[in-house]
């Protein structure tokens, strides 16, 4: 890792955080209708937001560690990933009071993607819309704090 490689890490984090505040607002804007595909909408925005999510840790392991298996349980992996601290490579990026969230919306975004015939709980999709605003609340600040500790321990060598 590099100073550069930091700089478009950061960067396209600071993009992800802007377009998951935006599908938020989103949300909250498709939960407040009162349309009949109100639920559909508001689940379609949770989704979304689990997948930037997920593209964030993916770009952390790509730019760390040089590689990532998509095998067996790799969204689940991915998540305990974001737990570790990689000593000598990189620091914990998740908070473990996060995870459960990350977890719940994960399988929300799991019934979503793969339920053909599916009707949504209301109660469910207000659950989740929830979980995914805390998400994405959270967000900015695990990687305020990521970066801030990569500095700290690897400053000397990020030229």
């Amino acid at each position: 890792m590099d100073r550069i490689a930091l700089q478009i890490l950061e960067d396209g984090w600071e993009q992800d955080g802007r377009v998951m505040r935006r599908a938020v607002g989103l949300l909250e804007e498709r939960l407040a209708e009162s349309t009949d595909g109100r639920w559909a909408a508001a689940a379609f925005e949770i989704n979304r937001i689990y997948n930037i999510l997920e593209k964030a840790f993916e770009r952390l392991c790509e730019s760390f560690e040089n590689h990532l298996e998509k095998t067996g349980r790799y969204h689940d992996t991915l998540i305990e990933r974001m737990t570790l601290d990689l000593k000598g490579i990189r620091p914990a990026f998740l908070p473990l009071d996060a995870v459960r969230d990350v977890r719940e919306l994960k399988g929300f975004r799991h019934l979503f993607r793969h339920a053909y015939d599916l009707d949504l709980d209301p109660i469910r999709v207000t659950a989740a819309a929830e979980n995914a605003s805390r998400c994405v609340a959270g967000f900015d600040g695990w990687c305020r704090s990521f970066l801030a500790e990569v500095r700290r321990r690897y400053g000397d060598q990020l030229e």
